[in-house]
């Protein structure tokens, strides 16, 4: 009885070891057609992992694989420069502390649908902000990650360190394919980011989608709303550059459509700031532009150097004034 007894156990345990195989191997299949998706890996596998796979948004499908560009061509990370992807922007992209991006098409249906989605990876939430107040546009302000702003077709938003794109292009309403991607990638960018400490010295009430975090001219000057009646020798007497930090805001007036744009740039030094706020103020001084016969320059705080590109503007609610005591100024 005990040896035939053995025999039962033995002969029970193989057919229950059998079953477990064929339970292992049916799970196997199943997340191979569809259950778990593979996780990126490599150097990328954080910025690559913020795309949405198929399934994570509605009906659209993943048209090729993701490209990753950087400051500099990397064949053996599959690197290719910004300019590939960025074009003529690729410099203000550059202006930045930039570490890389990525892109990445989705398609949609047989109606010619496609969405792009691009991933900036800054080396700092400031640097994102920035990046993101430059280069996003529209007059809606969903709330997406820290900050959002959206137009009829795309939608860009910062988060943690990154600053994102999603654009549109199609026949139907872009604003829920926008913001089915927009939320799905913030959900999973997990630092919320914060916006540059220099921006806390403004006013209150400044509006929405008028706050301008750079560092060089090149990135001022493409704003449309700063007076450059020479723009080489305005360049020259700010002397602007990758250590210097300039934030502009922009505040409503009595006006209807005008604006009270403030202005303020940090320098490495005081005598450096003492020094642009010198030779700014001689260039207005001999500028032909009635515009720029309307900037109001008040002199250094330290570091700072402050002003309003609209004067006229500013004398009613005197905007300046407030900054400048914020500076202790």
């Amino acid at each position: 009885m005990a040896i035939r007894g053995r025999r039962f156990w033995r002969a029970l345990a193989l057919v229950l070891v059998a079953a477990a195989l064929g339970v292992a191997g049916c799970k196997s299949s199943s997340e191979e057609k569809g259950g778990a998706k593979p996780e990126p890996t490599g150097p990328h596998a954080a910025l690559l992992k913020l795309f949405p796979a198929a399934g994570d948004v509605t009906d659209w499908k993943a048209q090729g694989d993701a490209k990753v560009y950087g400051p500099a061509a990397n064949p053996a990370e599959s690197v290719e420069p910004i300019e590939l992807d960025a074009g003529p922007a690729a410099s203000v992209i550059r202006s930045y502390d930039y570490a890389k991006s990525a892109t990445r098409s989705y398609v949609r249906g047989t109606a010619g649908e496609k969405l792009t989605v691009r991933l900036y990876e800054m080396k700092s939430p400031s640097e994102a902000f920035g990046l993101f107040s430059v280069r996003s546009s529209g007059n809606q302000f969903p709330l997406v990650g820290l900050a959002a702003r959206m137009s009829n077709t795309a939608l860009g938003f910062v988060k943690g360190a990154y600053f994102v794109s999603v654009e549109y292009s199609g026949s139907m309403d872009a604003t829920p394919v926008v913001m089915e991607f927009g939320r799905w990638i913030a959900d999973h960018i997990t630092s919320p980011g914060l916006r540059p400490s220099m921006l806390e010295s403004f006013p209150a009430q400044s509006v929405q989608g008028e706050r301008y975090y750079l560092h060089r001219f090149e990135t001022l000057a493409s704003l449309p709303f700063v007076p450059k009646g020479d723009p080489a020798t305005m360049a020259r007497m700010l002397a602007l550059g990758p250590e210097t930090n300039v934030a502009l805001m922009g505040y409503p007036t009595d006006k209807a459509g005008e604006l009270n744009y403030l202005f303020l740039i940090k320098y490495p030094t005081a005598e450096e700031a003492r020094a642009a706020y010198t030779a700014y103020e001689g260039y207005l001084a001999n500028s032909t532009v009635a515009a720029e016969h309307n900037v109001a320059v008040a002199p250094p705080v330290g570091t700072f150097v402050a002003g309003t590109f609209n004067a006229e503007e500013n004398s009613v609610k005197d905007q300046l004034a407030k900054l400048l005591a914020a500076l202790g100024g």
